[in-house]
């Protein structure tokens, strides 16, 4: 009996022994080693010469190094291995629910308008900014970003680990075939004389396909506008409402601003040969062209939440995912019951069906400045004045609006003039659900792999771009 007690005691002992071993928390991932910090340390006790960074100005040609900073890399990306995945995980979901806390911002900053949002650009720009930051400031980013209050060196996330699990993400989107035409633009604009922190350029290459640091006279707010607007302009992917619509102050000396281009075409997909209506509300409609398609679709209605959520493949990996509310409902009061569990809730239990489903044409442009959405959240200190950002300049940082603007395009891939692809011999004689979108939606995009919530937003006006 005593054996039998030994032999029982001594397996949960190597049981509990190798569990311990295995398991990391994911945090982890992300956190500084020991012999980093070791190395930091030294760094900070000795007396060496930050390489700086000089921005030329906005108005001057550019040189073959200025162009595009893309061909500076001081990160490696690596493809998306199994060992990966608990960490990716779980900054998918840091990033999700941070998306959430942004989109309950914007919809009550922007009341009935179309609302687009890209949680994982959200993410990148602060931990940009984390990078450079410096005490305190550090400390509340850290927090903000969703991670554990640190007390120590190895309990800081290092940027640059996060960067370089969000470039991956980008990689696998990036990737895909032509039904996917995606690309990332990051401007940073420093007045004249700002010397930047040559480390800390190098680190947000990775983050964007193309990386502009540049010089303007923020004293002339006026011009600064227009040349910013210009430059942005000239090197983007499609004509575009300007991403500066006010004057920024006269005192202020750096201004960051990011660009997505998205453009998805859904396979199969044909335009209607005529504008539908679509209802903005109860009250209003408006005529807009749609696209159709029929095959077989996970589909689920909800009766108990009086909704309908439509799963679209966009590629082989990522989909759309489309929530309409149902008999009665309204898309504020979907809104109001949002968390990140919403679309595990949302995804499961769907089923597979044969659909015609009719949605309209989606060309959306948004553009926000962190500066308010921080403010109407009550951490404007964050990007304030009083902010310590020393690790991007030894001069004191004013910074100015901080901007994510996302163009978005969904189309389908046939013409007016062409028919749509004969349905396979197994859905012969099915007769097809028919569900049209044709009233205010929540849509999501998702990165199939990572599982990463690309875009995310409610359509009120499904064409609000130029």
């Amino acid at each position: 009996m005593a054996l039998h007690v030994m032999l029982l005691y001594f397996t949960t002992f190597i049981i509990f022994t190798i569990g311990n071993r295995v398991y990391v928390h994911p945090f982890h991932f992300f956190a500084y080693n020991k012999s980093i910090c070791t190395e930091m340390e030294k760094q900070n006790q000795s007396t060496h010469e930050e390489k700086v960074f000089i921005p030329i100005s906005v108005e001057t040609d550019d040189s073959p190094e200025q162009k595009n900073l893309k061909s500076i890399n001081s990160l490696e990306t690596q493809s998306l291995d199994v060992k990966d995945i608990p960490k990716v995980t779980y900054l998918t979901e840091l990033m999700k629910d941070l998306g959430f806390r942004y989109f309950s911002v914007l919809t009550n900053m922007h009341k009935s308008e179309t609302v687009l949002l890209s949680p994982t650009n959200i993410y990148a720009t602060l931990v940009s900014f984390y990078l450079g930051a410096s005490k305190q400031t550090s400390t509340e980013l850290q927090l903000f970003l969703g991670f554990t209050t640190p007390s120590e060196c190895t309990s800081r996330v290092d940027g640059h680990k996060v960067l370089s699990v969000l470039k991956t993400i980008d990689d696998l989107l990036l990737s895909k075939q032509a039904d996917i035409d995606a690309s990332r633009l990051t401007c940073l604009f420093t007045a004249p004389g700002i010397h930047l922190s040559k480390t800390f350029v190098q680190d947000l290459v990775p983050s964007s396909d193309a990386l502009y640091v540049k010089a303007v006279n923020f004293t002339n707010p006026t011009r600064a506008k227009e040349l910013i607007n210009s430059f942005f302009e000239s090197r983007i992917a499609r004509k575009s409402n300007t991403i500066l619509t006010t004057d920024n102050p006269s005192t202020i000396n750096l201004l960051f601003a990011s660009y997505i281009h998205f453009k998805v075409t859904v396979k199969n997909a044909f335009q209607v040969n005529q504008p539908q209506d679509f209802w903005i509300d109860s009250n209003k409609k408006i005529s807009v062209p749609m696209i159709t398609i029929t095959g077989m679709f996970n589909y689920k209605s909800d009766d108990k939440e009086n909704l309908s959520v439509i799963h679209i493949p966009l590629s082989k990996n990522d989909f759309l995912l489309l929530v309409q509310p149902t008999n009665g409902n309204s898309l504020d009061r979907i809104e109001s019951s949002l968390s990140r569990d919403s679309f595990p809730i949302w995804l499961g239990k769907m089923s597979n069906r044969y659909l015609n489903l009719t949605l309209p044409k989606l060309r959306i442009e948004s553009c926000y400045n962190f500066q308010e959405i921080l403010r109407n959240m009550n951490v404007s200190t964050l990007l304030g004045e009083n902010a310590d950002y020393s690790k991007i300049s030894d001069a004191h940082l004013n910074i100015g609006k901080v901007i994510n603007k996302i163009h978005f395009e969904l189309d389908g891939s046939r013409t007016e003039n062409e028919q749509p692809q004969d349905d396979s011999q197994q859905n012969a004689g099915l007769v097809p659900l028919e569900i049209k979108m044709d009233r205010a939606f929540l849509m999501a995009v998702f990165e199939g792999i990572s599982k990463a919530l690309l875009f995310f937003g409610r359509v009120i006006y499904p064409l609000n771009a130029l």
